[in-house]
Formats: structure tokens, C-alpha cells, sequence
């Protein structure tokens, strides 16, 4: 039986099915938008889209493989759509490039964020935004939103053994490119070769 929009108990369902994937969901649009301010509007447009998307979505079915979709298309639209009608930047009022403009009233970084900075040093976070994206996406819906093989599938919309060989091919490429970040930070040599 399909959700309908529209009586009251529907938002509430919708919020429970959503709130325990948020952080994950979050991190996932960070590291696909490269920035906070992107990754928001991201995770912000795909959430009113998966609330007004709520016809297509059957109770029972893998929700989280769901959601994650409308986050992967909802990036892959934008990304289109810049394309298509690039900005012209104004030097003399453009900010620099990787800076971001927070204020007061801005969102209070979640946990995920500090831990994420944390953990993650800039050297990782360069190697994976080098990923093409068809390798960089399986690779975030794995690590960051815990999806199995079969959900991933299901969110790509590619088979499974697609799936494991994209997964397959990122893990090479990061180890490849992080083989110097490894050996400083003191990787045994047995672990660099698997």
C-alpha cells in the first residue's frame, strides 16, 4: 500500500523514517557538495522532494535506499543544471575559493561534521573528491551512508556487480593515491599491498 500525502500521520511517519538516517544522509551530501552551504541546500531540497515524492514510496520497502536515491538524483540535477548555465563570478565581490561565508545564524555543525573533521584529514578528503563521480558516489553510499551492496544497487539504479566492481576500482584508485599519506602516517607495507 502506498503512503499518501495529505493526512496527518503521514509527516510524522515520514520524520521517523527520516530522522535516524539524517547524519549519514548529511554526510553524504557534505562530501558529494564539497562545502556546508551546498551540502544543506542538497539535503534540504532532497528531503522536500522526498516528502512530496511521498506517493512513490511503498511502506514495507528499504527506505533508506530510497532516500539516498532522491539525495544521489537530486545532486546529479543540480549538477546538470550547472552545466548548462554556468555563473560568471565577480572578482572584486566573490569570495575566495574554500571559504565559506557562516554567520550567527547559520546551523551549528552536527556530530557527524566534528568527528568527520576530526578523523578525516584534508590529504583523504582530496583523494576522494578526485574519484570520478561513478566511483566516488558507491564509495560514499558504502562508508558514509552504510549501504549494502543491494541497496546501493538500488539507489545507482546499476546492478549489483557493477556495484562491486566500482566499489572495487575506488578502493584501488584512494589506495593508490593516499599510498604516500599512508606511509608517512606509518600503514604497514602488508596493508598497502591488499
Amino acid at each position: 500500500v502506498a503512503m499518501r500525502r495529505g493526512n496527518l500521520d503521514t509527516r510524522q511517519e515520514f520524520e521517523e523514517l527520516l530522522d535516524p538516517h539524517l547524519d549519514r544522509l548529511y554526510g553524504y551530501a557534505l562530501r558529494m557538495a564539497g562545502n556546508h552551504s551546498d551540502a544543506e541546500d542538497l539535503l534540504q531540497e532532497s528531503i522536500l522532494r522526498a516528502f512530496r515524492g511521498l506517493g512513490g514510496f511503498e511502506r514495507g520497502s528499504n527506505f533508506k535506499a530510497w532516500i539516498f536515491r532522491i539525495v544521489t538524483n537530486t545532486f546529479i540535477s543540480s549538477k546538470r543544471k550547472e552545466k548548462r548555465s554556468p555563473s560568471l563570478l565577480d572578482p572584486e565581490t566573490s569570495p575566495d575559493p574554500g571559504v565559506e561565508d557562516r554567520d550567527e545564524y547559520d546551523l551549528a555543525p552536527t556530530e557527524w561534521e566534528d568527528v568527520y573533521s576530526e578523523v578525516v584529514e584534508d590529504e583523504v578528503k582530496s583523494a576522494l573528491d578526485e574519484l570520478p563521480e561513478e566511483f566516488r558516489m558507491p564509495l560514499l553510499l558504502s562508508a558514509l551512508g552504510d549501504l549494502r551492496y543491494k541497496e546501493i544497487a538500488e539507489t545507482l539504479k546499476v546492478p549489483i556487480g557493477t556495484v562491486m566492481s566500482r566499489l572495487f576500482r575506488a578502493r584501488q584508485r584512494l589506495r593508490g593515491a593516499l599510498r604516500p599519506y599512508a606511509i608517512a602516517h606509518g600503514v604497514p607495507a602488508a596493508r598497502l599491498a591488499g
